[in-house]
């Protein structure tokens, strides 16, 4: 996940150079295969290949579960799934380079039929669990502290417990991989919250109403787009979760505290 590398560091109160090693983030690349078209190359960290892949499956609406791989075959940089006869899939006439997602204006298709998974959902969590999820993020991101290279990804439940956790050089790599690691232990993502480090995009927003996690959680920034589309869909966004503190942008009725006033 590591490596080091010979730097030459300058301090400008002294007006030299000092010879350093450095750790520095792997990355690699990796090609995924669907029913035998290539569909996309990842740009990614060396882990998790298995849950990335899945993950990234079911965010982007490609399958509705687990169950829908009938097959995930590993050869070298490559990655081939077989999808079930029942899954019927498309290959895109141009295979897409996924690092950080860059998406259009138009919202895709397969997130309106996410419509329902957050609209009747009334699970509350505390302000101590969302600010925790904060708090394990910072503390499991080793690869982070020794380069500052990565982003995290988590996965809590509402009695703080961590369901699964992810470091990758793209936010995006990040929560696909946590989501896929969920998926195939078969955890209910309705009663979860996504902890991030990296800034609530609306790739990141519609990820997570895919899988119909109801609350999303970062340290960082939403956007304007993340912000609508949270509120079209009802999913609770909190950003700028740091310290004790953290701003709620949409449907504020799932944290206990705000329940309370």
């Amino acid at each position: 996940m590591l490596f080091e590398h010979e730097i030459l560091r300058f301090n400008q109160i002294k007006g030299d150079f000092d010879i350093l090693k450095d750790a520095i983030v792997i990355e690699e690349v990796t090609n995924l295969y669907i029913n035998g078209g290539l569909y996309a190359t990842f740009r990614h960290s060396p882990s998790q290949i298995k849950e990335l892949v899945i993950g990234h499956l079911l965010t982007e609406g490609i399958i509705d579960g687990v169950e829908d791989v009938s097959k995930i075959q590993f050869s070298g940089k490559n990655v081939y799934v077989e999808l079930s006869r029942e899954k019927s899939f498309k290959a895109p006439e141009k295979h897409r380079l996924i690092t950080t997602f860059c998406s259009g204006d138009e919202l895709p298709p397969h997130i309106f039929k996410a419509t329902q998974k957050l609209r009747f959902n009334r699970i509350v969590f505390s302000a101590e669990v969302i600010l925790k999820s904060v708090d394990i993020l910072n503390s499991k991101a080793l690869i982070f502290r020794a380069s500052g290279g990565t982003h995290a990804a988590a996965l809590i439940d509402e009695n703080g417990e961590l369901m699964a956790f992810a470091e990758d050089i793209g936010r995006h790599n990040a929560v696909d991989k946590v989501v896929g690691e969920a998926a195939i232990r078969g955890v209910d993502f309705s009663r979860i919250l996504l902890a991030s480090t990296g800034r609530l995009t609306s790739e990141i927003v519609i990820k997570a109403i895919q899988m119909g996690i109801p609350i999303l959680v970062s340290i960082s920034a939403p956007t304007n787009m993340g912000v609508k589309i949270s509120k079209t869909f009802g999913l609770t966004l909190i950003g700028f979760a740091r310290g004790k503190r953290f701003n709620i942008y949409t449907s504020p009725d799932r944290v206990k505290e705000w329940r309370k006033t």
